[in-house]
């Protein structure tokens, strides 16, 4: 028999043996094994997650490959230092890791930990087990608040996965505008866009301008400025994007907390694929549309888009951001749905 506690999120759950002096963590994250598996091996990635989010964490070494070894420390804001050392004895990639556990304030207690990534078809199921030497161990690990520290933690990597999932979808759909941008024929720069008393260029403008200032009012990171959509709208959008890929790629700066009187306090990641990749992704076909390109969107994007949009009828259209919707079939594809929902006529 075994007793179970569940933590705030319902994937996570903590199993505690009462014979064998074991526990066993169990988590599903929405990311794939390799991303979940670079999290777990990758310092600049584990410093931004293990532990609890009150405590600093420093780390001297982090050789994940079998036979490496490790050691960091966490701190408080009081100054106190808490260190813990092990060694690598398998690493398996994107399958297993087999480590040892030692925290410095109880040298004598050393626990052996497996941990197992399992592949749910673009989620992984994370299963990790904990053998500590005693019962006595084992329960004084839990009384310690090992519990709180093993949620808080996990909370902390799914905002870091949901980082890198937003790093990935930029550079996804920021393609398929990039590939709009270098595909406008010599002269169309200037055709009517679909936005009222836009021409193709104030497409390009409009991304280049509105990101940055909103990126520099709740973060204070200010992006690199190309030349204007009016001298070169190529390389104004070419210098924007690479600035925006390079800072979601930056564990250093993709992990930030970006600030706003309207949204609340958000990961910047999450912050910049909820209101700029969207915006990104829509634009396209504006862009397409102006310029006589393909105007062909991804549907599952735009389902998704218009699914999250929909309950947000009235706050979006009462934000100035969106013309009035359009009406159209109901039998309409979904790609034609959301372009009339934001109030282009497709």
């Amino acid at each position: 028999m075994s007793t179970t506690h569940t933590g705030h999120r319902n994937e996570t759950g903590i199993t505690v043996d009462p014979a064998l002096p074991t526990i066993v963590i169990t988590r599903e994250f929405e990311a794939p094994p390799e991303r979940v598996f670079r999290a777990h091996t990758d310092p600049d990635l584990v410093s931004q997650w293990l532990g609890p989010r009150g405590l600093t964490m420093k780390i001297e070494r982090y050789d994940a490959r079998t036979d490496g070894s490790y050691r960091y420390v966490h701190s408080d804001d009081a100054g106190n230092e808490y260190g813990f050392h092990g060694v690598f004895h398998e690493v398996r990639p994107t399958e297993r890791i087999v480590q040892t556990f030692t925290y410095e304030g109880m040298p004598d207690s050393v626990s052996l930990e497996t941990a197992v990534f399992e592949d749910l078809g673009g989620r992984t199921r994370l299963t990790s087990t904990s053998l500590l030497d005693s019962l006595e161990s084992r329960d004084g690990m839990i009384a310690s608040g090992a519990e709180t520290g093993i949620r808080e933690g996990y909370e902390r990597l799914d905002d870091l996965l949901d980082g890198t999932q937003a790093a990935a979808e930029h550079r996804r759909i920021a393609a398929d505008f990039t590939e709009r941008v270098r595909g406008v024929p010599a002269g169309a720069w200037d055709n009517p866009a679909p936005c009222e008393g836009w021409v193709a260029r104030d497409v390009v403008r409009h991304l280049v301008e509105w990101f940055p200032e909103f990126l520099k009012a709740g973060t204070g990171i200010e992006l690199p400025k190309g030349p204007s959509a009016d001298d070169d709208p190529v390389a104004a959008w070419q210098v924007h994007n690479d600035a925006v890929q390079s800072m979601l790629d930056d564990p250093a700066t993709a992990g930030k907390t970006l600030s706003h009187p309207q949204i609340g306090d958000l990961p910047l990641a999450l912050a910049v694929d909820r209101f700029y990749t969207g915006d990104v992704f829509m634009h396209t076909w504006d862009l397409a549309r102006a310029t006589g390109q393909d105007e062909h969107l991804d549907p599952a994007k735009c389902s998704a888009l218009l699914a999250g949009m929909l309950p947000m009828d009235e706050v979006l259209r009462g934000s100035g951001h969106y013309g009035p919707r359009v009406e159209v079939s109901e039998s309409a594809d979904v790609q034609t749905q959301l372009l009339a929902f934001i109030g282009r006529t497709p």
